[in-house]
């Protein structure tokens, strides 16, 4: 993935969700697994209802009815009437979605919370219903809590005598001689690496070893957890050693075990794109590797333990049902995370210590903290312009029209402005009073131009002290300054400096002049960077004075408004192309202020945690399907929800009805062999197909729900482009999780506790 496409992406699908989208994230889950909880709440009651209970006491433990449930299904069922009968009446709905026009990319509202009635009576319809269907589940659970969480030494105490009986059923005579015959040789080997003086080499071997201890010592850790009391961690431990055991991750470690070498090590890749082909290329293979095993072992474990009779052993002690369930996730997460851990720490030791090219190195090999601002398009004053409307950048006509364009010229009057609403304050004391602005643009050629040259563009910075405002028709092209005496005073104080021997248009951080610009940008609040030479598609950048940001932040100069009375951003960006015959190309995430920079290896192990939340996906998954699914259908079933789980956009737009036409009136189309934009007939097949078409669609929605966004998951983008993952994004992305698998977690509940598996 290109730069550009990384532009492309960000545009498409928003910013990741953060702290700011929590409460439309609950309120939009009260919602959806209240509905679910509804619909189950009332098969539940009529299950119960229907079962004898009065000629078996087993038949009663298994399926209780409450006062509690059934207060909380009634107030639930009086809050859904009371929202059909809000829907019948059209009050208190969300506001209709703005429609897209053709070509323009389809933006998807970040989740937030609506006051309005309709999804107020909904979440608390959901509320109440989840309260009636988790009472059995959050009962019990609390029960299971008390029996497995306690805070004393008796774990400690059996850890040790654990530790010891393994030592000696695993480090036999002859497994002892060899596992010291390895280690010398390993000790050997980076012995001689350091006489020989390979630092690559000696690096890897080095940081193999510390990989390797950090795994053994997570090993220890887990093992003393599952010597803690009660029966959740003796199923775990259990789970554990069956799944080392059955060696089917063995298999899947010796196949794939060569991929997670660096792409560069058998193919030639392009400079720029050997860091960035080999991060994408160990993502798909860290994810393929860790997530079919854990789908297989999780699907497996307990249609496998019902067929081999094992299960009867267990359920006939004092054990809950559901701490199997939760004793078998325990188990295979707690392996699989182990292993990926294990698999990360050694894709990031051989990356870090190869070759990695100069361009590679500069674009890739780092991890960007970026400010960003918002974009817009601008020219000269719509009442001077022929079209009589505001310029909104040129459609160069691609069928994805996530980029607008400007026109190169030196008298043109359009620019592409970046406006920031506020500026970072360490950038007001960066380091060489310099802060670097990033920039990949898309040249546009509507003539050949030079071989190997640019295009020409300007850049002009402006704080809200020093706006500037859209030329009129016969003031040309350049861009005027809102209080022409500050100007005046700007240009005097300028040439007063070049008099002074100060080259002040061509200076660089480190230069004498620096200092004087970064005088100037802090008095007066602008500053212009001319004549950068830009390539198509190109990781690029300059850099700007420290005191323009200074200015923007002085406190005693607030932010005005301008002419529509809006605040005026603190800073804002104009960008010219001053080629004449090209068109430069640019979308939001292409420009942004560069606040700092991480190092790549952590990076690369924050992006795993996005898989490891994958991972317990599809281990969750797959347990819970395994309580009543036999294990190849359960692990059928994870893998449909799990690949489903890439194409939720084309999901939403079926189930929003965006597309052109529903399903049953394009399999009509093709029948009768038309176009999809032919006009519908006003006929009664015609509606009864838009009818059916309705319905697909709230039956896509429905199905939308279970279907887990994969992609939000996936930061091997961020990671191949330079792009830091915060750490606010994976906070909300193990939330999400976490609120993914509690519904999934109290179906399993159920499941499990209405089998016959006593003995």
């Amino acid at each position: 993935m290109s730069s550009a496409l990384f532009g492309i992406l960000q545009l498409d699908r928003g910013d990741p969700y953060g702290y700011a989208q929590v409460a439309g994230l609950l309120q939009a889950w009260l919602q959806d697994a209240g509905g679910f909880a509804a619909v189950g709440l009332v098969v539940y009651l009529i299950y119960a209802l229907t079962t004898p209970t009065d000629k078996s006491e087993s038949e009663r433990l298994r399926v209780p009815v409450s006062k509690w449930m059934l207060l909380m299904g009634a107030i639930s069922l009086v809050c859904y009437v009371a929202l059909g009968v809000l829907i019948f009446l059209n009050r208190g709905a969300l506001p209709p979605a703005p429609v897209p026009q053709p070509g323009e990319a389809v933006r998807i509202d970040p989740p937030a919370w609506h006051r309005e009635l309709q999804p107020m009576v909904l979440m608390v319809a959901g509320l109440f219903a989840l309260l009636g269907l988790g009472e059995p589940f959050a009962r019990d659970l609390f029960k299971i809590l008390r029996r497995n969480v306690s805070f004393n030494t008796s774990g400690a105490r059996r850890f040790g005598g654990t530790l010891s009986t393994y030592s000696a059923e695993l480090l036999t005579r002859n497994r002892a001689i060899a596992l010291a015959g390895a280690l010398g040789l390993y000790a050997v080997v980076g012995v001689l690496l350091f006489a020989i003086g390979v630092p690559r080499l000696t690096g890897i071997w080095t940081w193999l070893l510390a990989v390797s201890a950090g795994v053994f010592l997570a090993a220890l850790a887990l093992l003393m957890l599952f010597e803690a009391e009660g029966p959740v961690w003796a199923i775990a431990k259990l789970s554990f050693k069956e799944a080392v055991r059955r060696q089917l991750l063995w298999v899947f470690l010796i196949i794939l075990l060569p991929f997670l070498f660096p792409v560069q090590w058998f193919v030639q890749v392009k400079a720029a794109d050997e860091l960035r082909t080999t991060t994408m290329f160990l993502t798909v293979v860290l994810s393929v590797l860790v997530l079919v095993p854990a789908g297989l072992l999780a699907g497996f474990g307990i249609p496998d333990d019902i067929k081999n009779l094992n299960i009867f052993t267990v359920v006939s002690k004092p054990v809950e049902r559901f701490e199997i369930v939760l004793g078998r996730f325990i188990g295979y997460s707690a392996l699989m995370t182990l292993v990926l851990f294990a698999l990360t720490g050694v894709s990031v030791v051989l990356i870090t210590n190869t070759a990695i090219s100069e361009k590679a190195r500069e674009e890739t090999y780092k991890a960007r903290v970026p400010h960003r601002g918002k974009l817009e398009f601008k020219s000269m004053r719509a009442e001077d312009r022929q079209e009589k409307k505001d310029f909104d950048g040129t459609n160069v006509g691609r069928e994805f029209d996530y980029r607008r364009y400007i026109a190169g010229h030196e008298k043109s009057p359009q620019r592409a402005i970046w406006k920031f609403a506020a500026v970072p304050g360490e950038m007001e004391h960066a380091q060489g009073d310099k802060v670097p602005v990033e920039f990949t643009f898309d040249v546009f050629r509507m003539t050949k131009g030079e071989q190997d040259k640019g295009v020409m563009v300007n850049f002009t910075f402006v704080t809200q002290n020093a706006p500037l405002r859209q030329p009129t028709k016969d003031e040309g092209a350049e861009w005027q300054w809102v209080d022409t005496a500050r100007r005046d005073q700007y240009l005097a104080r300028a040439e007063e400096f070049r008099r002074q021997g100060f080259q002040i248009d061509r200076a660089a951080p480190g230069d004498p002049a620096w200092a004087k610009v970064n005088e100037l940008a802090e008095e007066f609040g602008f500053f212009e960077y001319k004549g950068k030479p830009v390539f198509d598609y190109a990781v690029m950048g300059i850099e700007v004075p420290a005191g323009l940001f200074r200015n923007a932040n002085n406190p005693k100069a607030q932010p005005g408004k301008d002419e529509r009375g809006q605040p005026l951003p603190r800073l804002s960006i104009l960008v010219k192309c001053e080629s004449e015959g090209q068109l430069l190309g640019m979308a939001e995430p292409d420009l942004y202020l560069l606040q700092n920079e991480m190092p790549y290896a952590v990076n690369f192990f924050k992006g795993m945690v996005g898989l490891w939340c994958r991972l317990c996906l599809v281990i969750g998954v797959a347990v819970a399907a395994s309580t009543y699914l036999s294990g190849i259908l359960a692990f059928l079933a994870t893998g449909l929800i799990y690949i489903t789980g890439f194409f939720t956009d084309h999901l939403n737009d079926l189930a929003t009805g965006r597309n052109i036409g529903g399903p049953f009136q394009s399999m009509a189309q093709i029948v009768k062999a038309e176009q999809s934009t032919t006009p519908v007939s006003d006929t009664a097949s015609a509606r009864t197909l838009m009818l059916a078409d309705k319905f697909a669609a709230w039956l896509f929605r429905r199905i939308q729900n279970v279907i887990p966004d994969i992609d939000s998951f996936s930061w091997g983008h961020f990671v191949s482009e330079g792009f830091n993952i915060s750490t606010e994004y994976l906070v909300v992305n193990v939330l999400v999780t976490f609120g993914y698998l509690i519904p999934w977690a109290i179906l399993a509940y159920y499941l499990m506790k209405s089998r016959e598996v006593a003995a």
